[in-house]
């Protein structure tokens, strides 16, 4: 393509609001245009990569017996309605009417959709297994739309369903699964990092994200570099053991003043204590149940998305509304002496003697409390939140704390849409079963940002071979017509030899064709200009290596692809 006819130019500068390094990037060198936040003109750089991305996926979807359908967009309330996420999932979801006053919501996922769709396929236990994929336009009404391509409101996205007999062949297709997507990551140029996470409101089984690492990534992960354990923060696991408590003896409890702000720091100020001698506890208000008391080491801190994995319920910390009417002293509460709400723990709790703790009473202290003499909890459970400089919960190496980008996600949807829609199979002994399910995600649109916040520098993009929109940056210096006519001899050669070519034939300076060149961030670029002549060649410079070579005309060809087929 001539880079004078084409549609969509380098800008010198990014526009203002650009908030993120793919935003940026991607819209001063023309592949993208934004017409709101989280939604975007895809021009047509910006569309070769993504064709070869999609390309990439669907390779490697079909290479694990995916079947590519295409499911609709607009989907009527009602299967929304029928799980029951057209309120989980309220705040994001796009509403519209249609002729006869009927409600539809613009797809934000195709659970409702593709299970349905299956219950007139799937009939017998022969039919099984069986996996479909489409790659389609996602609508999301993101509060938080930001960081370009990372988080739209309309995206695109990969999204496959798998049907299993039972468990078994879901875990054998999930593993499948969770290799085919490596391998995209791979040809996409990227290292990806698998990570344990909430299934959110697709499952309440554990899902799978695939994490990049990057400096301007949204997510943490906490990271195991000796035994490669990637972990979302959300559910880490990981030990954080105090100095060892066995020979310590019990001291007897006694209650002092404590005239003191309601805060760890205060206490340890006051007591001369280090932050872990102190026994923490947060109230919570958990729907359709009330106050609960959650005890932790106090240099610790509660992870919410594990309370409400283990009590399988919404929560939110207890106001002081409510901690006043349960006559409960913020900073002062505990479990000792307190009937007022249950108490619960984190597995920390069980490894201190003589605690720090609030005695129930504004402004008074209890010391030396101990567990099971002095108090009891109704359950130990895994609430912590992990941090950096825990132990790897495998092999006790010290974990650490990387930024990454979400690049795709599975889960094991287990029954919860078969059961919605009665998806149900004959199994050889002739009876009734509910289907098993799988879901693996994949965001084409989000896997190009990711791309960019990954494959950078000072000074633009730096494309991998395999998803660069072309292979070639053809660049023509100076306005000598011996300089023209041979780079359009190159560029009409390599078209014809399917060389993906772009080339730079406007009338500008050398200085603007360069740094171009780099801000797209072609593979190859390669310059033909008075000096190249009187070398009877061209200039060749890979955009990841800073040095240039001189290739004879006559070899060009056979290098260039020697280079894209290695």
């Amino acid at each position: 393509m001539r880079y004078s006819q084409f549609f969509g130019r380098t800008k010198l500068e990014s526009p203002h609001d650009t908030d993120s390094i793919n935003a940026r990037l991607l819209t001063q060198a023309g592949f993208i245009d934004k017409v709101a936040a989280g939604i975007y003109n895809l021009l047509p750089l910006g569309a070769r990569v993504l064709a070869k991305v999609r390309q990439i996926i669907r390779e490697e979807m079909n290479a694990i017996d995916g079947q590519e359908i295409l499911m609709p967009t607009l989907h009527p309330i009602e299967i929304w309605q029928q799980t029951g996420r057209d309120k989980t999932m309220d705040g994001i979801l796009y509403r519209t009417k249609g002729s006869g006053d009927k409600d539809f919501v613009l797809g934000p996922s195709h659970e409702e959709t593709v299970t349905p769709l299956a219950v007139k396929q799937i009939n017998s236990y022969k039919d099984l297994p069986m996996a479909v994929y489409q790659i389609q336009t996602k609508f999301r009404d993101e509060p938080r739309a930001k960081s370009g391509l990372l988080r739209g409101r309309e995206f695109g996205m990969k999204d496959m369903y798998s049907f299993h007999t039972d468990e078994k062949d879901l875990d054998k297709y999930y593993e499948r699964a969770k290799e085919a997507y490596f391998n995209v990551y791979k040809r996409c140029g990227l290292e990806a990092y698998i990570v344990e996470a909430s299934g959110g409101a697709f499952t309440d089984q554990i899902s799978h994200e695939f994490s990049i690492l990057t400096p301007a990534g949204e997510d943490t992960i906490l990271l195991c570099k000796k035994c490669g354990v990637a972990q979302n923060l959300e559910i880490a696991e990981g030990n954080a053991l105090p100095p060892n408590e066995d020979d310590i003896k019990e001291e007897k409890m006694k209650k002092v003043p404590a005239n003191r702000e309601p805060s760890i720091e205060a206490g340890t100020k006051l007591h001369k204590c280090e932050p872990w001698q102190i026994l923490k506890t947060v109230v919570y208000s958990v729907e359709d149940t009330g106050l609960v008391g959650i005890c932790i080491r106090g240099d610790l801190n509660v992870n919410e998305h594990k309370l409400e994995r283990y009590f399988k319920k919404l929560l939110k910390p207890g106001t002081n509304e409510e901690l006043k009417k349960a006559k409960l002293y913020a900073g002062f509460i505990s479990p000792i002496g307190n009937d007022r709400i249950p108490f619960f723990a984190d597995h920390s709790v069980r490894h201190v003697k003589n605690w720090i703790t609030g005695a129930n009473k504004n402004k008074v202290d209890l010391v030396n409390a101990n567990l099971g003499r002095d108090f009891r909890i109704k359950e130990f459970a895994d609430f912590v939140e992990v941090k950096g400089g825990f132990k790897c919960p495998k092999c006790e190496s010290q974990l650490e704390e990387k930024k990454a980008i979400e690049a795709g996600n599975i889960f094991k949807l287990g029954t919860k849409y078969s059961d919605a829609f009665n998806l149900q199979f004959t199994d050889k002994d002739g009876k009734k079963k509910k289907v098993i399910m799988g879901c693996y995600g994949i965001g084409s649109t989000r896997l190009i940002g990711t791309i960019v916040e990954a494959k950078h520098d000072d000074k633009g993009m730096i494309w991998p071979k395999s998803v660069a929109p072309y292979l070639v940056h053809l660049v023509a210096l100076g306005n000598d017509e011996k300089v023209a006519k041979k780079a359009d001899e190159l560029y009409e050669k390599m078209k014809s030899k399917g060389i993906e070519v772009l080339y730079d034939d406007r009338d500008e300076s050398p200085g603007k064709k360069f740094n171009d060149a780099d801000l797209i961030g072609l593979p190859v670029r390669m310059v033909v200009s008075n000096r190249t002549l009187e070398k009877d060649g061209v200039e060749w410079k890979l955009r990841v290596e800073e040095g240039a070579k001189d290739v004879k005309f006559d070899k060009v060809i056979d290098e260039i692809l020697k280079y894209r087929d290695a």
